[in-house]
Order: structure tokens, then C-alpha cells, then sequence
């Protein structure tokens, strides 16, 4: 596999999260809190775009206007993968932490059985997530003012910036994907197919270790 068939089949991974995540999201915010897990999903597809920005530079220079783009959501790349890191992706205990000295509301969550607690729990730990993303000088790294996402205007700037995002990010795969598609290799005739999968016949797994 070449570096741009990887970046091909990891391009159009993030374009379908992206994709799912911003279909499900329109005008779901209600107490169900059916829209938590694409919250999750949309920043962990924004992390991983992020993420091969690195691996995908070398496209650049005969595609000058994808790295134009990249470039202009480079900032909310950033802030989504640091919300992936410690909330989306992971359950960070630091966070969790940190989150209950910011709500004291947490200590009355086991009197609430309903999903709803649920849902509330989701939104005290992904505010806080995102207060904690400062600049070395203490400002706040992405928005103007702490954020309170039961503030309604609090809670339209973070859907805002998230739904601007997503679909910025999947203009950016659907570019990478008309770059890239024709840099994958066709499976071939009969013959060139017979040998493909002699060769998957012959694929030894092991684990996959952690990281890049």
C-alpha cells in the first residue's frame, strides 16, 4: 500500500464519520441525548483529520488549494483533536476531575436515574473540556469567554463552530478523495486477482500497537 492509497482510504473513513455525524446533529439537542455519540464522533473524525494533515503535506504542492484549506481550519482541527483526546475518544480522569469542582450538579446525578442525567453528564464533561483548552497566557484557546453550554447562546456557539467545522472538513475529504482515487491500484484482470488473494491468503495478524 502506498502513502496515498493510505491517505485515500483514511480520507474517505473521516468523510463518512463527518458526514453521519453532521446528518444526525441537525436539530438534535433535545433531552434524549441521542446526538452525544455523534458529538463524539464528529470530533474524533476532526481529530483524525487532524491527525494526517502531516502524512497528506506532500500533496500540497501540486494541490495548492487543499492546503489553502486546511490552513484556514487548521486552529478548529486543533481545538476538535484536543476535545477528542480528553472527551471523545477518551475518558480522561483529570477531566472527569475537573468537572466535578466545576459543577457541583454532578453530586446530585445518582438521584437521577433517566438518561437525561445522563446527557447532563455528557454536557458538564465537554464544557469543561473545553474551558480547559487555554492558551499559555490563560485566555481561553478557541472562544471569546468561558463557555456554559446550558447557556443557550453558550451552547449555539459550540454548535456553531462544530457544524462550520464539519462541513468545512468534509469539503477537504471530498477534495482529497478526487485527488487520491486515482492514485489506487486497480485489482486487475483474472490473473492479477488470483495473485491479490494469494497473497491476502498468506496475511499474518499480530497487534496493532497504539500510536503512529
Amino acid at each position: 500500500m502506498t502513502p496515498i492509497e493510505r491517505i485515500y482510504c483514511t480520507s474517505r473513513i473521516i468523510h463518512g464519520d463527518l458526514s453521519s455525524a453532521d446528518g444526525e446533529l441537525s436539530g438534535q439537542l433535545g433531552p434524549a441525548g441521542t446526538w452525544v455519540p455523534f458529538i463524539k464522533t464528529a470530533l474524533m473524525a476532526l481529530g483524525n483529520l487532524a491527525d494526517l494533515e502531516g502524512p497528506m503535506r506532500f500533496i500540497y504542492r501540486d494541490a495548492p488549494e487543499l492546503a489553502d484549506q486546511m490552513k484556514a481550519i487548521d486552529a478548529d482541527l486543533q481545538f476538535a483533536k484536543y476535545l477528542r483526546n480528553v472527551f471523545g475518544g477518551h475518558l480522561n480522569e483529570a477531566l472527569i476531575a475537573k468537572a466535578y469542582e466545576w459543577r457541583p450538579e454532578l453530586r446530585m446525578l445518582p438521584d437521577i436515574r433517566e438518561l437525561n442525567g445522563t446527557v447532563m453528564l455528557n454536557v458538564f464533561v465537554l464544557e469543561t473540556a473545553i474551558n480547559t483548552y487555554v492558551a499559555q497566557d490563560g485566555q481561553h484557546g478557541m472562544f471569546s469567554s468561558e463557555t456554559d453550554l446550558v447557556y443557550p447562546p453558550d451552547m449555539e456557539r459550540f454548535c456553531t463552530w462544530l457544524s462550520t467545522t464539519v462541513r468545512a472538513a468534509i469539503r477537504i475529504c471530498d477534495m482529497l478523495g478526487e485527488i487520491t482515487h486515482v492514485s489506487v491500484t486497480p485489482l486487475g484482470e483474472r490473473a492479477d486477482m488470483f495473485e491479490a488473494y494469494k497473497a491476502a491468503g498468506l496475511t499474518a495478524f499480530a497487534r496493532i500497537r497504539k500510536g503512529r
